[in-house]
């Protein structure tokens, strides 16, 4: 038996064939070469706001805030996922997961731009003498990754595991 990665890459917990880990058993010992084509649905960017945000009412603001911070939560929690699918324990984890760290740098920069929007709302909010502390439903929305340091990746796992307990 050899094993193989699977086509979910490990982001979806109740595979049947990983079981989200992201790898499965294969009774052939050379796997098949599978042209990879992208089938994750794109998530839309938000429009930016710098021009209009002096024009909106408290409402409007709050909102796009709730949008920006449900993108925030939505690729927080596919970066956990895909964190969680990269043994860390092996020597050559980055050599062999490129692939994965590219894209969770990819939505890293993509969540730092989410942020600066939501700074600039925020920066409105307090303008026009309003509360502007929102609140996050995960643990990464809120925090700036270095992909580039494993002692960090780690330690966010850590802190993730003894969340859930």
């Amino acid at each position: 038996m050899s094993v193989q990665i699977c086509t979910c890459e490990g982001l979806n917990p109740k595979c049947e064939k990983c079981h989200g880990s992201g790898y499965m058993n294969t009774k052939e010992t050379k796997p098949k070469v599978k042209p990879k084509t992208n089938t994750k649905p794109s998530l839309k960017d938000e429009p930016s706001i710098s021009s209009d945000a002096n024009n909106l009412h408290r409402k409007e603001i709050q909102n796009i805030a709730d949008k920006i911070i449900a993108t925030l939560d939505l690729k927080s929690v596919q970066q956990m996922r895909m964190l969680h699918s990269i043994p860390f324990n092996t020597t050559t984890f980055r050599r062999d997961f490129r692939d994965k760290f590219v894209s969770f740098g990819i939505m890293e920069t993509e969540k730092r731009a989410l942020r600066n929007e939501l700074n600039t709302l925020a920066e409105e909010l307090t303008k026009n003498k309003f509360p502007s502390h929102f609140k996050f439903n995960h643990i990464l929305s809120d925090i700036d990754i270095d992909v580039t340091s494993n002692r960090q990746l780690k330690t966010l796992l850590r802190q993730y595991k003894k969340l859930k307990k």
